[in-house]
């Protein structure tokens, strides 16, 4: 038997399988978003549906099974977790997840999530995704009328810029 999808060393039946049938609630942060993970393996997009915060408008469950059935599934490295707030109600976990897509093209997920606990229940809030800033320019812009940094003499538009 293969181990769980969420990368501990257990085999399925006996970790996740265990929150995405009910049986069990996760006990943290971490736990939870293991879970998620293996539910979008697995495709129990429901799973991920009722541990979103109660009330939460912006979660898609037809994009989310498209995109659960439309990825191979290559792996969840868990970079940091913290519980914190009064009583640990509230915990981060960042994360990496690689998948690839139809064309088997590779893609790497990298969020901070954060959670809720809501009468002994971890939700998942939001997330931020890590990297998905604007890219910014090092140097300095050349100009169309510039000298062309290729060191030609000539105009940037008439060099490496045509």
């Amino acid at each position: 038997m293969a181990n769980c999808p969420c990368g501990n060393e257990k085999v399925y039946e006996e970790c996740c399988e265990i929150f995405h049938s009910g049986k069990k609630l996760a006990a943290t942060c971490e736990e939870l978003m293991r879970a998620r993970y293996s539910a979008f393996v697995k495709e129990k997009i429901e799973y991920i549906g009722t541990t979103h915060v109660p009330g939460t408008k912006d979660f898609d469950p037809k994009e989310a099974t498209e995109w659960s059935k439309n990825s191979t599934w290559k792996g969840l490295e868990i970079l940091s977790t913290k519980q914190g707030g009064a009583e640990h109600t509230t915990g981060t976990v960042e994360f990496r997840a690689l998948y690839s897509d139809k064309e088997d093209k590779d893609y790497l997920h990298h969020e901070i999530s954060t959670f809720e606990k809501i009468d002994n229940a971890w939700f998942y809030k939001d997330g931020q995704i890590v990297g998905a800033g604007p890219i910014k320019r090092d140097g300095p812009k050349v100009g169309r009328n510039d000298p062309c940094s290729c060191g030609s003499k000539k105009k940037y538009k008439k060099c490496c810029g045509a």
